[in-house]
C-alpha cells in the first residue's frame, strides 16, 4: 500500500508541474429583452489565448475561434467586420467584443466598460434595433479536470489507508 500512495504523489506533483494552460474557452448564453425579437434566446462559445494576461490595466486578446447560435442562423469568425475580442480590466473578464453586420439580424456583442453585468448583444433587423443580456461562464480546461481527479484519488487512498488501520 505504500508504494501505490508513493506513485499516485509522484504522478500528482507530475501533473501539476504540467504548464498552465494557453487556452481559455468561454460558453455564453441569452434572451433579447427588447425589440423585435424578443424572447428569442442565443448561445454560444468562444476561445483565445490567454497566455500574455499580465493582470495590469486595460487587455485585449484576439479570438481564436467562435460559434454563436441566434435567430435560425449560426455565426462564426469569419462573419466578423472586424477582428473580435476579449476584453480584461485588472485581471477581471468583462465581455466579448464582435460585430457582423452583413448578416440578417445585423449583432453586435458589447463587453462591459468596468464590469461583466454591463456586457450586452444588441441587434438590427427589418430597420428594429434590440438588445438582451449576456451571461458568460468559463469552460473548465481537461487539466483542471485531470487535477481534480488525482485529489479525489488521493484523499479517497488516504481514507483507505486509515480505515485500515
Amino acid at each position: 500500500m505504500p508504494r501505490l500512495f508513493r506513485t499516485a504523489t509522484l504522478a500528482a506533483l507530475l501533473l501539476a508541474a504540467l504548464p498552465a494552460a494557453q487556452a481559455a474557452t468561454y460558453s455564453f448564453s441569452g434572451m433579447m429583452d427588447s425589440g423585435s425579437l424578443i424572447g428569442e434566446t442565443f448561445s454560444g462559445n468562444f476561445s483565445f489565448d490567454d497566455l500574455g494576461l499580465t493582470g495590469i490595466g486595460s487587455e485585449i486578446l484576439g479570438l481564436s475561434g467562435l460559434s454563436l447560435s441566434f435567430a435560425g442562423r449560426t455565426y462564426s469568425l469569419i462573419d466578423a467586420d472586424v477582428a473580435p475580442d476579449v476584453s480584461y480590466q485588472d485581471g477581471v473578464f468583462l465581455g466579448l467584443s464582435y460585430s457582423a453586420s452583413a448578416s440578417d439580424p445585423q449583432i453586435s456583442f458589447i463587453a462591459g466598460y468596468s464590469d461583466i453585468g454591463e456586457a450586452y448583444l444588441a441587434y438590427t433587423q427589418g430597420g428594429f434595433d434590440g438588445a438582451g443580456s449576456v451571461i458568460y461562464a468559463a469552460v473548465p480546461e481537461p487539466e483542471s479536470y485531470a487535477m481534480l481527479l488525482a485529489g479525489l484519488g488521493l484523499m479517497g487512498l488516504a481514507r483507505r489507508r486509515s480505515l485500515r488501520r
